[in-house]
């Protein structure tokens, strides 16, 4: 068969509409919106419209089990479709994201920072998907709406006009709310009392000393009978504003963190029949606490609750980055406000949020596995982090964000306490935590400049 240019031409112009065959397809039909999301009701206007541009745009791969098009079942094209929105539905459930409120602060984050660098959809997804880019409106849409619920919700309405909707808050002075002043004064005894141990040689204040950043400054902890715990101490300063209490989340509030050291082996090793009835020995104390809780009866939950009372007033405002972001712009160097604005567009602002800078989501390492390689180290049970308390495979190797507040204090970092370099913290971060469609080139002098803002972050410490 002699091939002429006529033939040539036809396998051409064949070639070109399978290319564009797909695409136009999808261009013509649009995205599929599912009704389980159509039906989710939006607190405002400005919500209901993002919604909307979201349901259209980004559904296929940000729900969990999508209605996928007929040509993933093609072995190239569909092994890509199942692992977009395999990391889709990792990254962001729009579904369950709008069902709880679509309020979220670290989401919202994640959300902001995805439409201000452009990155999504990836490439190869938009190649087949070219009607799911966001045009200008719809991404001023979202951005709105994320500015709305910052503003109602979550804004501490202390920050200079430049900074008013950065997802990074000046930390107020006091608790937001009423606070009592005598349980403040009892949380506070009992805080630093022995007694809470079984051998009377720990206290809270053990692991969480004023003088150290809230926290022991160790690897791990040391409780009675000096047994070493396996995990590194958090600090307590400013972790009211945690949304689950420890590194693994398992208790919802300090109130019912206070109940975990106590009655840990490793840590005071006591029971809350012991405490009590070393603490009801005691007539002053006695008679404090009848005074407050109107009985003699000592309880463990009004113990916690003292103890949680005082924890809430350990706020520490005023560092040198809260004046910055009140509109002081003398208050810093030009390189921690060079690291400020390097740590927003680095990503690290779309964990590190709110007041306390973090303690508002779990993550984990892209690749867990390579990260731990990195390290020589093999993980074990306390590694797994989140996945502990829920069993979900998907929470595995998931850590509370830790508080960037008074880091400068608190070293060692991470949750196992093994390293107290900040230089190095932040690359780990970068290498390993960082998505990989957000990561770019951080120089040695743009890692100085992060730490350098890290350092201008140590605020006023509770006496």
């Amino acid at each position: 068969m002699n091939i002429t240019k006529k033939h040539i031409v036809i396998v051409a112009l064949a070639g070109v509409f399978a290319v564009l065959a797909l695409p136009i397809i999808n261009l013509i039909q649009g995205q599929r919106v599912p009704e389980e999301f159509v039906v989710i009701k939006c607190g405002s206007t400005e919500m209901t419209a993002a919604k909307e541009i979201i349901g259209n745009k980004c559904m296929l791969c940000h729900m969990q089990d999508p209605v996928l098009p007929f040509y993933a079942v093609l072995p190239v094209i569909g092994q890509q479709i199942h692992l977009d929105v395999a990391d889709g539905v990792d990254k962001i459930n729009f579904i369950s994201f709008y069902k709880n409120g679509g309020d979220d602060q670290a989401l919202m984050a994640k959300l902001e920072h995805t439409v201000r660098v452009n990155n999504m959809p990836p490439k190869k997804f938009l190649a087949i998907h070219w009607d799911t880019a966001l045009n200008g409106n719809e991404k001023a849409a979202i951005m709105l709406s994320i500015a709305k619920v910052r503003s109602e919700k979550y804004a501490t309405n202390l920050a200079a006009t430049e900074f008013t909707n950065d997802a990074v808050q000046p930390l107020p002075a006091i608790w937001h709310e009423k606070l009592s002043p005598a349980k403040i004064a009892f949380g506070k005894q009992l805080f630093n009392d022995k007694r809470l141990s079984d051998d009377d040689t720990i206290s809270c204040a053990s692991c969480h000393a004023m003088d150290k950043g809230g926290t022991d400054q160790a690897q791990v902890s040391t409780g009675v009978r000096d047994q070493l715990g396996p995990i590194n101490s958090p600090t307590v300063f400013n972790s009211a504003y945690n949304i689950l209490q420890f590194w693994d989340g398992r208790a919802k509030d300090l109130a019912e963190q206070a109940n975990g050291p106590p009655l840990d082996p490793l840590e005071m090793a006591s029971n809350w029949e012991q405490i009590i009835g070393k603490l009801k020995k005691d007539v002053e104390l006695t008679a404090i606490y009848a005074d407050i809780y109107g009985s003699t009866e000592w309880t463990d939950p009004n113990i916690r609750d003292a103890i949680a009372e005082f924890e809430k007033t350990l706020l520490t405002p005023d560092s040198a980055l809260d004046k910055y972001l009140k509109g002081n712009v003398t208050a810093i160097s030009d390189a921690v406000a060079q690291g400020y604005a390097l740590f927003k567009s680095h990503s690290c602002a779309t964990c590190h949020i709110g007041p306390a800078m973090g303690g508002q989501s779990f993550e984990r390492p892209i690749d867990p596995l390579a990260y731990y390689a990195s390290r020589n180290k093999k993980p074990v049970e306390k590694d797994f982090g989140r996945f502990n308390v829920t069993k979900q495979e998907h929470d595995r190797f998931k850590m509370k964000v830790p508080l960037l507040r008074n880091i400068a204090l608190t070293a060692p970092y991470m949750h196992d306490g093994f390293t107290s370099d900040l230089s190095e913290v932040v690359k780990i971060m970068h290498d390993y935590f960082v998505t990989p469609s957000n990561r770019k080139s951080l120089s040695a002098a743009d890692i100085d400049k992060i730490v350098a803002m890290l350092n201008a972050n140590t605020g006023t410490i509770p006496l």
